[in-house]
């Protein structure tokens, strides 16, 4: 438009499109689809053997590019545009082998005669034996979109007195489509809720399969809640005398409600933090939130004759962040009695509450503990934690917590030999690396934590059973370390390493 400014723009599509329709027994469309769309509102839009309809997914974009000076010492830039992913497509991938006709079980209520182990793998059991339709049924939304957001960003970049280069950028990003699932085989009516809780009535359903054909219809949808922003502020400068440093902050969060980390879309399905059940997973701090962050590095080169053939380099990176977020959920088989879900419940993803007083949580002896002591290690845990203190006589968010803020100090050296051979200079290159020095110093340092728990899930407290009303639930609480004591030591990427090498560079 001008000298000083640049303005691009364009517009990307893709195209996805499914050209096979998966199996599916009639009467999955004749008889369950009815019973799960009485109670789901997302099963009026699926139909069983049919795959998602092809998407024209549009990505707007447009950037700028302003040399405020008119000499590039100050440039303002920044960008909006709408992006497009993949999805990992073992997810509708699923739909072709968990349809209830492609995989299923042998047992001994339809087979005559004993189930047993059959070694010669040219002789199993084949689809005469399986119960037929059964198990699974993995299914997608007729109008299901590859994930999308809508993201901008805005930076300056300035010289600043003394040769110092200057960055200030933020970008924010919001979700349009992300992935989320619902199993609409399960029976949303609630068997009770919770009682004698503080306010803790969470609902316990009835556990029961719509249609007991099948164990499980998870159905992947759209979501448009979620967002995440950063800022980052950094400095670098090169020195005429071979030192190179430069220095970033940054700061950024983020909010999600299916973080899509896993291939099986059951494992999807579990992963749903809640309150009320998986099938109503709440919005929180996504898994991938970055929170506070410095980075800075240190280089020093030395050339040791004109040639420059004899060059030794010394490198320093420190990365410092916060620590993974992670969520407070009650641990033990509880979890089968607090979730809306039938099937596999292999992972808990119940958050807490937080009792404000001994009367707000119903504790029972374990292991010799009694309740009274018990409330005392878990009040002292939370009155030690910042979050969980302020935060009493409430659910706990998804994500409420960081991991300690942990550093990290790698240090390199590089030292090259070379000769000029035929207009050409080939070196031999030395190298030597030390990951996490800070640990090789000092073994309290450098040091990263994970929780005692399942994936980023810490089990605050443990539900043990209901009492004779049938309605109160119990709980054990015997742990007695607060702060990092109550956390775990990542073992491998705690240790310092040391990497040697040898490397041959010719142009």
């Amino acid at each position: 438009m001008s000298p000083a400014f640049t303005l691009t723009y364009g517009l990307r599509l893709d195209v996805p499109i499914i050209t096979t329709d998966p199996a599916i027994d009639p009467t999955f469309n004749t008889t369950t689809l009815p019973l799960v769309q009485a109670q789901y509102d997302v099963a009026n839009n699926i139909e069983g053997g049919k795959a998602p309809d092809g998407q024209l997914m549009f990505s707007p974009r447009v950037g700028f590019n302003y040399d405020l000076s008119g000499n590039q010492s100050t440039i303002l830039r920044g960008g909006v545009g709408i992006f497009t992913s993949r999805i990992p497509f073992v997810w509708p991938g699923a739909m072709y082998n968990n349809n209830g006709l492609t995989t299923g079980r042998v047992d001994e209520t339809n087979i005559v005669g004993d189930v047993i182990f059959i070694p010669d793998v040219n002789k199993q059991y084949d689809n005469p034996n399986f119960k037929v339709p059964s198990g699974d049924i993995n299914i997608f939304t007729k109008d299901f979109k590859f994930p999308q957001v809508l993201r901008g960003n805005l930076a300056l970049d300035t010289e600043l007195p003394g040769g110092i280069t200057a960055t200030l950028e933020g970008i924010y990003t919001k979700t349009l489509n992300n992935v989320l699932y619902t199993n609409v085989n399960s029976d949303t009516d609630v068997k009770f809720n919770w009682t004698n809780t503080g306010g803790d009535d969470r609902p316990v359903y009835v556990r029961k399969s719509l249609d007991p054909t099948y164990s499980t219809i998870y159905v992947g949808s759209n979501t448009s809640e979620g967002s995440a922003y950063t800022l980052t502020a950094a400095l670098s400068k090169d020195f005429n005398f071979g030192l190179r440093a430069t220095l970033a902050y940054t700061y950024g969060d983020a909010q999600a409600v299916n973080e899509g980390t896993s291939s099986q879309n059951s494992s999807q399905w579990r992963g749903q933090v809640n309150t009320d059940g998986r099938n109503t997973p709440v919005l929180g701090r996504s898994d991938f939130a970055l929170g506070h962050r410095v980075l800075s590095s240190l280089s020093y080169s030395i050339d040791w004759n004109k040639a420059k053939n004899a060059t030794t380099t010394i490198s320093f990176l420190y990365d410092g962040q916060a620590g993974s977020p992670y969520s407070y959920v009650i641990g033990g088989s509880g979890g089968r009695n607090l979730s809306n879900e039938t099937g596999s419940t292999s992972s808990n993803r119940s958050l807490v509450w937080i009792p404000a007083s001994a009367s707000e949580i119903n504790l029972v002896e374990k292991n010799g503990v009694t309740p009274a002591q018990q409330w005392e290690l878990l009040n002292a845990f939370i009155e030690d934690d910042p979050y969980l203190s302020q935060n009493r006589g409430a659910y706990a968010e998804k994500n409420s917590n960081w991991m300690p803020f942990t550093s990290f100090l790698d240090l390199s050296v590089r030292q090259d030999f070379g000769v000029e051979l035929g207009g050409k200079m080939h070196k031999l290159q030395v190298s030597w690396d030390v990951f996490n020095l800070a640990n090789l110093l000092n073994p309290a340092w450098g040091v990263r934590y994970s929780v005692p728990g399942d994936f980023n899930n810490y089990y605050l407290y443990t539900f043990d059973s209901y009492a004779s009303d049938g309605t109160t639930p119990q709980f054990y609480y015997t742990e007695e370390g607060v702060g990092t004591d109550a956390l775990n030591i990542s073992d491998f990427s705690s240790r310092w390493r040391m990497r040697l090498g040898l490397r041959y560079i010719f142009n």
